[in-house]
């Protein structure tokens, strides 16, 4: 790439020429789009030709999932997002020319593309041509790109039923709950389900909801959806009248709530064990101070919401610290990590530790930095949450992790760039000295303020389960 474009003169530019250089920026975003999707391509295939060379055989979808994370972490993009852009690219590159050619020429929007791309699946290929350019010819009639998703997929179901219960089939096999937290101690919870059946959950708890407005119920009935659901699934309070929180303090404790509790008020059938995490000071836990605790992988909440989950707790677990260095003992040369450390790290790690991931480290697992069989060491600066995937790429040795500092995990991609990822929670080192030093321990856990790799985490992400 050469040469270089500058935009001057923008406050004195004419409503007409304002509207023309839009378009003109606008078409050269097209452009970049383009080149970038020539470039994933190209990259998905140096991988596969360097792993066929390395390991003698060839893996697509390794190859694929290596090439796709590289991406991704160049890109500063989630892992899920970038392997999306990299398969676009390679029916771009492949069997959908005449879609990229139209992108590049700035006729087409990347909405535009990924509706081709979607509509064009399971069309028999020696009809693919001829579909594509019947979809290319009512995209360039200035269709927005919704009212473009709408005639298209009429276009491919009129064109080609069979291929609905195909489609629908393989829709069905992404079904999914997702959890995506939001401000003010809310969070999203949604899932992806057959259209039947979530319409008929949504009309049952519409029903059940203007029933009890007319009860005298006061609530919205969005609030009363709302509440139902949480009522109908964790079988108690669901929060709604929970009140604000503001910035937090060092957490001191993990409460670790085991939602195995009977509320009197709901049906006591069994259900599903479950743990959550709430960092808390011992202070605020006995009502000594009003500081906001830690709903781990979420953020801040409330005192009282975090002291009523302390109180439905089956058990909790203190972590306890030296009065000057706020220090606890380290774990020592054992290759099981105890259940104590376990949660430690867990609230250090919010999230898998590979660049860009966002797995929640309550579902991932707990990887020595330094291999045990090479003399790592069970202590929390030799450890950190890996997802299932990423484990596997560092134990293959496609990446390599080093932990220069507690906590600080540097990563080198096959590619020889290397990456830094920071823990959800920093490390305390302050503090006076006592005259006889402690032992090694944990450092106490401080909150990370700022944004980037140190930022609470939000969901699963781009990695939700299974891997």
């Amino acid at each position: 790439m050469t040469g270089a474009i500058v935009l001057q003169g923008t406050e004195s530019l004419t409503q007409d020429e304002a509207g023309a250089v839009l378009s003109r920026l606008d078409a050269l975003v097209r452009w970049a789009q383009a080149q970038q999707a020539k470039i994933l391509h190209r990259m998905e295939t140096v991988f596969r030709d360097d792993l066929l060379e390395d390991i003698g055989r060839e893996d697509p979808g390794l190859t694929f999932s290596l090439a796709a994370e590289e991406a991704a972490a160049i890109l500063c993009l989630p892992a899920n997002t970038a392997k999306m852009l990299m398969s676009d690219a390679g029916q771009l590159c492949s069997t959908h020319t005449a879609t990229l050619a139209g992108l590049e020429a700035g006729t087409l929007s990347y909405a535009h593309v990924q509706t081709v791309l979607d509509q064009s699946q399971n069309v028999p290929e020696a009809e693919l041509a001829g579909f594509e350019k019947d979809l290319l010819a009512v995209a360039a009639a200035g269709q927005t790109p919704s009212q473009f998703r709408v005639k298209a997929r009429r276009m491919r179901e009129q064109a080609y039923p069979e291929t609905i219960s195909v489609r629908h089939k393989t829709a069905f096999e992404r079904r999914r709950v997702c959890l995506a937290p939001d401000e003010d101690g809310m969070s999203w919870l949604s899932a992806l389900l057959p259209a039947a059946r979530a319409q008929l959950i949504y009309t049952q708890l519409t029903t059940a909801a203007r029933g009890e407005q007319a009860a005298g119920d006061p609530r919205r009935v969005d609030e009363l959806r709302a509440d139902i659901l949480a009522d109908l699934l964790d079988g108690g309070d669901c929060g709604s009248r929970e009140g604000g929180h503001a910035a937090a303090d060092d957490p001191a404790a993990v409460v670790a709530g085991d939602d195995t509790h009977e509320n009197p008020t709901m049906d006591t059938k069994a259900r599903a064990r479950t743990e959550i995490l709430v960092l808390i000071t011992a202070e605020t836990l006995f009502g000594a101070d009003e500081q906001p605790a830690e709903l781990h992988s979420y953020g801040h909440i409330s005192p009282e919401t975090a002291r009523r989950l302390a109180r439905q707790a089956a058990h909790w677990t203190p972590v306890e610290r030296h009065p000057d260095t706020e220090e606890i003992l380290r774990v020592g040369r054992r290759r099981k990590v105890p259940a104590g450390l376990q949660r430690w790290l867990r609230a250090r790690d919010g999230t898998c530790r590979f660049p860009g991931c966002r797995t929640n480290a309550v579902i991932a697992e707990i990887d020595h930095t330094k291999p045990w069989s090479h003399g790592g060491t069970t202590d929390h600066d030799n450890l950190e949450h890996l997802c299932r995937r990423h484990h596997m790429f560092k134990t293959r040795g496609f990446w390599k992790a080093r932990q220069h500092a507690p906590g600080i995990i540097e990563w080198t991609s096959p590619g020889g760039r290397t990456y830094r990822t920071d823990p959800h929670l920093t490390l305390a080192t302050g503090g006076l000295q006592p005259a006889m030093p402690p032992p090694k321990g944990l450092p106490a856990l401080k909150r990370v303020d700022a944004g980037g790799a140190g930022s609470g985490p939000d969901d699963y992400g781009d990695t939700p389960p299974p891997f």
